[in-house]
């Protein structure tokens, strides 16, 4: 009998060569992200369309017309990641940049076009499929066509659309490809078909790009139809953040085969995809957090005392705090971490600012608060935002 290993390496051999032929001028001893221009505001714009997507990288998230009710409607605006005063939606540090919507509302429900309506005035992207549209129009909405259609349509947007999406799957020749420089779409979502290999498809594509100077921003599209939020974090990792860390991409679209009835809500793709955005070194919406594999040399509970740091320090984006167990390669580990929490003898701890030494043999019962007083010492520090209500579907 074959070995599945064996049959998993064929399949993967099969689909790499099902993509078009292509020169990979990848420079692999050197990082240089990908340059692309964010939407431009063009005349009689009423909307700022730029702030559809974000230039350290986009999170663009799939809603549904009953997310849009008037009984859900607060809660999605909650899973989106805005700030709400008096029930209007704002743009805060970590919420979506632009939704993509499937199906349309009915433009006789007034609770949802008014959802709509809303998201759009703080510049959220409404992404809708144009046969949608051309059923029924959206004002300032955003209509996504295969690059196909664009291509036959000559760009032309249906009724209230003011800019254009294109999806392109990597099976597309090259003159096509060529064609998204004329079309001139807000974004491009990339989504590999299934039959070819999506690294090499997709680095095809950005080669493409490359080679015609096209600038326009591109989204992973990464569709699953896994249950387990472990095998979800493994397959964005390997598939979209292979290609994120390349320097190729601007951002992240996780489709559910469900939306709905799926074990991933809204919030939750959200902010899994926010994580892969800051862990591919783009765009920081939290504290980093650096630490130590641990050992036989580790001096305290190295899980119990990264929890509590988290928790008094992780809504800092832009810190980075190290967490080592010993002083042994602690600082050393430490890289960049503007500051560090080591181990140095049982029962006690130093502080780092940098590589410094700055706080030594404090007791760990009081080591986390003298941190959160050393990155308020160095100007570092923050105050948790206020909680909003936490809302419940209906």
């Amino acid at each position: 009998a074959r070995s599945t290993s064996a049959t998993d390496s064929e399949d993967a051999l099969k689909m790499q060569k099902a993509v078009k032929s292509y020169v990979d001028t990848r420079d692999i001893t050197a990082y240089a992200r990908r340059k692309s221009t964010l939407p431009e505001p063009e005349e009689g714009d009423n909307i700022d369309v730029s702030a559809f997507l974000n230039r350290d990288g986009s999170v663009i998230s799939v809603v549904t017309p009953e997310m849009l009710s008037a009984d859900n409607v607060q809660y999605l605006y909650q899973e989106l990641g805005c700030k709400t005063a008096v029930g209007m939606p704002f743009k805060d540090i970590a919420t979506s940049d632009s939704i993509l919507l499937r199906t349309v509302p009915p433009s006789s429900d007034t609770a949802a076009r008014t959802a709509l309506r809303r998201l759009i005035e703080v510049s959220m992207g409404v992404i809708v499929p144009a046969s949608e549209l051309e059923k029924d129009p959206i004002p300032n909405a955003v209509a996504l066509m295969t690059l196909e259609e664009a291509i036959a349509k000559n760009g032309e947007l249906p009724e209230g659309a003011i800019r254009l999406a294109v999806t392109v799957d990597g099976t597309e020749d090259d003159d096509a490809i060529k064609k998204v420089k004329n079309l001139d779409p807000a974004m491009v979502l990339l989504c590999p078909d299934p039959e070819i290999s999506s690294l090499y498809g997709s680095r095809r594509v950005f080669e493409i790009l490359k080679a015609e100077d096209i600038s326009t921003p591109v989204i992973h599209h990464f569709k699953t139809d896994t249950e387990d939020n472990n095998e979800l974090a493994l397959q964005i990792g390997t598939k979209v953040g292979s290609l994120l860390t390349d320097g190729n991409g601007d951002g992240i679209l996780v489709e559910p085969a469900v939306p709905l009835a799926g074990p991933f809500n809204v919030e939750f793709l959200r902010r899994t995809s926010f994580s892969l955005l800051q862990g591919c070194r783009m765009r920081n919406t939290k504290t980093e957090f650096v630490s130590c594999p641990s050992c036989g040399r580790t001096l305290f509970d190295l899980q119990e005392t990264t929890a509590k740091i988290q928790e008094a320090t992780g809504h800092l984006p832009g810190v980075t705090v190290a967490v080592m167990g010993c002083i042994v390669n602690g600082p050393g580990e430490m890289a960049d971490a503007d500051f560090g929490y080591v181990g140095t003898v049982p029962g006690k701890v130093d502080l780092y600012y940098g590589k410094e030494v700055v706080k030594k043999a404090i007791p760990n019962d009081d080591a986390v608060g003298a941190l959160v007083d050393l990155i308020k010492e160095y100007g570092m520090w923050k105050d948790l935002p206020e909680e909003q209500e936490v809302l419940v579907p209906v």
